[in-house]
C-alpha cells in the first residue's frame, strides 16, 4: 500500500469515527484563516481541500458562502462530510488533491486547506495543484504543522509514530483514549501542560489523540519555507504567520490572493 493509500484509509477511519461538530469549532475554524473573518465568506464559491467530515465547509456554509465543495481522497470521509453539511447544500467529491478536475480550474474565490498539506507525499506540490482553482483576485488559506513550540510533536510523537502507525485502526482507536485521558486530567488540575486543549470537549482530545498516532507521516515547517511556496506560486498580499494560541505557535497559517 502506498503513502497515499495508507493516509487516506487513515483518515477515513478517523473522520468515521470522529465526525462531530462542536460549538468551539467555528472559533478554532476562524483562528486558522485570520485575519479572514466571517464577512468575508458572503457571496463566495469555496472548495475546503481536504474536507475530512467537513466541519470547516460547514462553517463556510453558515457563514454565507454562495456555494461549497468539499474534497476528499476518502469516501468514509466525505460520507461524514455529507450527513454534516447536507442541510446547507454544501457538494462533496472524492478527488485526490494530486488530480482535481481541469475544468475547476479559475472557479473559486477562496481555497482553503487545514491540516491537509503536510501529511502528504509532496506538500508543495499539493499546494501547488489548488493555486490553478482559485479566479483572479481569489485567496487561498493554508495551515500546516510548524516547528516552533513544536518539539514535543517532533522527537517524542514522531519516533512513536514509527510504531504506532503500524498498529490497527480499531487497536489504536481505544489506545488513543489513554492520552486524551492525560489531557483531560492536566485540564482539570489547570496544569499548564495540554492548556490548549481545555476549550474543547473530550471527544476532541481523543480525535487529536488518534490523529497524532495514526496518521502515516507529516512533515513540519518554518515560515520561511512556507512563504516561499507563496512566493514561488506567484502570489501577491502574502501572509505567513504563527497561528498563536495561549502564548505559543500553533503550527503556521499563510494565505495569499491570486
Amino acid at each position: 500500500m502506498t503513502l497515499k493509500d495508507r493516509t487516506s484509509a487513515s483518515f477515513g477511519f478517523e473522520w468515521a469515527k470522529f465526525s462531530d461538530i462542536f460549538a468551539e469549532y467555528e472559533g478554532n475554524f476562524l483562528s486558522y484563516i485570520s485575519p479572514i473573518d466571517k464577512s468575508f465568506f458572503k457571496d463566495k464559491v469555496v472548495l475546503d481541500a481536504g474536507c475530512g467530515a467537513g466541519r470547516h465547509a460547514y462553517f463556510a456554509a453558515k457563514f454565507g458562502a454562495k456555494e461549497v465543495v468539499g474534497i476528499d481522497a476518502s469516501d468514509r470521509a466525505l460520507e461524514a462530510a455529507f450527513e454534516n453539511t447536507k442541510d446547507l447544500g454544501v457538494f462533496v467529491w472524492m478527488y485526490d488533491i494530486y488530480e482535481l478536475p481541469e475544468d475547476w480550474n479559475g472557479t473559486f474565490d477562496f481555497v482553503v486547506t487545514i491540516g491537509v498539506l503536510h501529511h502528504l507525499p509532496d506538500p508543495q506540490l499539493g499546494f501547488q495543484k489548488l493555486i490553478p482553482l482559485l479566479k483572479g483576485g481569489g485567496t487561498i488559506s493554508i495551515w500546516v504543522y510548524g516547528k516552533k513550540d513544536n518539539k514535543l510533536a517532533m522527537y517524542l510523537y514522531e519516533p512513536l509514530r514509527k510504531i504506532t502507525t503500524r498498529i490497527p485502526h480499531k487497536i489504536l482507536y481505544y489506545m488513543a483514549l489513554i492520552p486524551a485521558t492525560i489531557m483531560q486530567m492536566a485540564n482539570w488540575l489547570r496544569l499548564p501542560i495540554f492548556s490548549y486543549y481545555a476549550r474543547f470537549p473530550f471527544k476532541t482530545k481523543w480525535n487529536d489523540s488518534f490523529d497524532v498516532f495514526s496518521a502515516p507521516s507529516a512533515r513540519y515547517y518554518t515560515l520561511e519555507e512556507i512563504r516561499a511556496w507563496f512566493e514561488q506560486a506567484g502570489l501577491k498580499d502574502i501572509i505567513v504567520s504563527y497561528r498563536m494560541l495561549d502564548g505559543k505557535a500553533k503550527g503556521i497559517k499563510g494565505m495569499g490572493v491570486k
